[in-house]
C-alpha cells in the first residue's frame, strides 16, 4: 500500500542541512558512548519531586508531570546502566526489545508528548535504532505469532506517526502480513494464537493502530477475529474478569476453597490492551459495542474489588492469600478506570474516586531510587510480592495512569483519537542519537574529508523523497 506519510523534498533537504549543522554544534559533544550507545544525560534522574498526594482528590497537573518525568527517567537510567545483552528474550531489568520493556515503552513514549525532557524521545528513539526497528521470533513460524514479540511494535508506530519515516515501520508491517493469514484462518482451530490474556495487551493494539496509519482496515479485522476466539475461552461473564489462560478452569489451577483465581495481571494487561485498541478502532468499525462492553464490564468489577490502601491484589478472587501491595496490576486499572471516564465509557462521579485514591496509594510505592517498587514479578498467576520488586512494566503502566489522571482536568475526548502532528525536523534531529565518527577520524584534516565525504553522500544518493515517490510507488 502507498503511505500517506512520504516527506517531501522540502523537508528533505532542511533535515540535510539541518545535519550538517547538528555535526558541529554542541549536541553531538554529548553523542553517544561509541562502544554502548548510552548517553550521559540519561543516568542522572532530576531531583526527587513531592510524591504525596491526596487519595480524595483530584492532583494538579503541574504536580503530576514532574512525578512522571522523574519516575521515566530513573527508569530510563537504571535499564542504561545494565550491559545491552544480544539475546533479549529473558531480560528483566536492562533495555530490551522484549515484551518487559516494550510495555514501558509504551508509557514512555506517550509522555513524550507532552513531556518537556526530550531525553525520554530521545532514549527510545536509540533503543528502536538499537533494535533495527525490527522484533523477536525469527527461529519459528510460531514465535513469529507471539504475541509477546509484537508488543515493541507500539514504539515503531509511535515513531513513525510522529515522523513519517518508511522503514521505521517497514519491518513490523512485514510481520503483520505474516499473522493476517492466521489470524484470518476460515477454519477454528484447537490452539489459539492469542491464548494467554495477557497477550490482549501486547498484539492487538498494534494490529488496529496499524490501520490507523495505513488505512487499511485489514489489520484491524484481523485482530478482531482472534480477539473474540480468545475471549470466548478465557471471559467469564459472571465474574466479568479474565482467566489467565484455559489451564485455570482446572481444579489444579483453583485458589482458595477451589475459587477461580483471577490474576490482577493479567487482567490489567486486558484492561489496558482494550483502552489502547479502541484509541485505534474505527469510530463505525462493526463491533465495536463488543469492546466498549466488556471494557465497562471490567471496569464495574474492578471497581469494587479496590482494596482499603487503594491498589488490589494479586489474586482479585481472593485478596487474603497474597495479602501484599502489588503495583503492576493496580496501576493498570488507574489507567484504565481514569481512561474510560477520560473516553465518556465510564462515569466520572462513580469511577474518579477509584482512580484517586489508586494514584495515591501507587506513588507511597515509588522507591528511592525512583523505580516503581511491589510489582509483581514476571509469571502466569498470583505470587508473593516484595516491597522492592520492580519490573519496566510497571513504571510503563504507572505513566499511563498518571498521564490519564492529568487527562482528568479536560473534557471527555472522542474515539478514536486523532493522528498525532508530525515533528518538526528540528525535534526529530534533537530527538535522534547520531553516529559517532569512526575512531578513525582524528586531526582536523580527517575531520574535514569526514565532512566532505558525508556531504557527499547526501548530494549523490538517489532519494525516492525527492523525486516525490516512494519505494512501493517504484516497484
Amino acid at each position: 500500500m502507498t503511505s500517506r506519510h512520504t516527506p517531501s523534498a522540502l523537508r528533505k533537504s532542511a533535515l540535510a542541512a539541518a545535519i550538517v549543522g547538528l555535526l558541529a554544534s554542541p549536541l553531538a559533544s554529548r553523542a553517544a558512548d561509541p562502544v554502548a550507545g548510552i548517553e550521559a544525560g540519561w543516568l542522572t534522574p532530576p531531583p526527587r519531586p513531592d510524591l504525596r498526594f491526596a487519595p480524595d482528590q483530584l492532583p494538579a497537573r503541574a504536580a503530576v508531570l514532574p512525578v512522571l518525568d522523574y519516575v521515566a527517567a530513573s527508569q530510563i537510567a537504571d535499564m542504561s546502566r545494565h550491559p545491552i545483552q544480544l539475546s533479549t528474550g529473558s531480560n528483566l531489568a536492562e533495555i530490551s526489545s522484549n515484551w518487559v520493556a516494550a510495555t514501558f515503552y509504551v508509557g514512555a513514549a506517550r509522555l513524550a508528548r507532552v513531556s518537556g525532557n526530550r531525553n525520554t524521545l530521545r532514549f527510545l528513539t536509540a533503543t528502536a535504532e538499537h533494535y533495527n526497528y525490527a522484533m523477536r521470533g525469527a527461529r519459528a513460524d510460531r514465535l513469529l505469532l507471539n504475541a509477546d514479540e509484537l508488543a515493541i511494535g507500539d514504539l515503531y508506530q509511535e515513531l513513525y506517526a510522529r515522523r513519517g519515516q518508511q522503514g521505521v515501520i517497514m519491518p513490523l508491517q512485514q510481520r503483520l502480513d505474516f499473522m493476517l493469514p492466521h489470524l484470518n484462518r476460515p477454519r477454528e482451530t484447537p490452539a489459539l494464537i492469542w491464548w494467554w490474556c495477557d497477550a490482549l495487551f501486547m498484539a492487538p493494539p498494534v494490529l488496529a493502530r496499524q490501520s490507523a496509519l495505513t488505512g487499511d482496515p485489514g489489520y484491524v479485522q484481523a485482530m478482531d477475529k482472534e480477539w473474540r476466539r480468545t475471549a470466548a475461552r478465557l471471559w467469564v461473564e459472571q465474574d466479568r474478569l479474565f482467566l489467565r489462560d484455559e489451564r485455570f478452569k482446572d481444579a489444579d489451577h483453583r485458589g482458595a476453597a477451589g475459587k477461580a483465581i483471577y490474576w490482577a495481571r493479567g487482567n490489567g494487561w486486558v484492561m489496558g490492551g482494550l483502552a489502547r485498541t479502541l484509541e485505534a478502532m474505527p469510530a463505525d468499525f462493526a463491533g465495536r459495542d463488543f469492546y466498549t462492553g466488556i471494557f465497562k464490564k471490567m471496569a464495574s468489577r474492578v471497581a469494587e474489588l479496590q482494596q482499603a490502601d487503594g491498589l488490589w491484589r494479586s489474586d482479585l478472587n481472593d485478596p487474603q492469600g497474597f495479602p501484599e501491595a502489588e503495583t503492576s496490576g493496580s496501576a493498570f486499572f488507574v489507567y484504565a478506570l481514569a481512561w474510560g471516564i477520560n473516553h465518556g465509557l465510564l462515569d466520572r462521579q462513580v469511577y474518579q474516586p477509584a482512580v484517586t485514591k489508586g494514584w495515591a496509594a501507587l506513588n507511597r510505592h515509588v522507591l528511592p531510587n525512583g523505580l516503581i517498587g511491589a510489582a509483581q514479578k514476571t509469571g502466569d498467576r498470583p505470587v508473593p510480592t516484595a516491597a522492592d520488586d520492580v519490573g519496566p512494566y510497571a513504571t510503563g503502566a504507572y505513566l499511563l495512569a498518571g498521564l490519564e489522571v492529568i487527562g482528568l482536568h479536560g473534557p471527555a475526548q472522542a474515539l478514536p483519537e486523532p493522528a498525532l502532528p508530525r515533528d518538526d525536523e528540528a525535534t526529530i534531529l534533537a530527538t535522534t542519537p547520531q553516529p559517532v565518527a569512526p575512531k578513525t577520524v582524528v586531526g582536523e584534516a580527517e575531520k574535514a574529508r569526514r565532512e566532505q565525504e558525508m556531504r557527499a553522500t547526501r548530494a549523490l544518493s538517489y532519494d525516492p523523497a525527492t523525486l516525490h515517490t516512494n519505494s512501493r510507488k517504484s516497484q
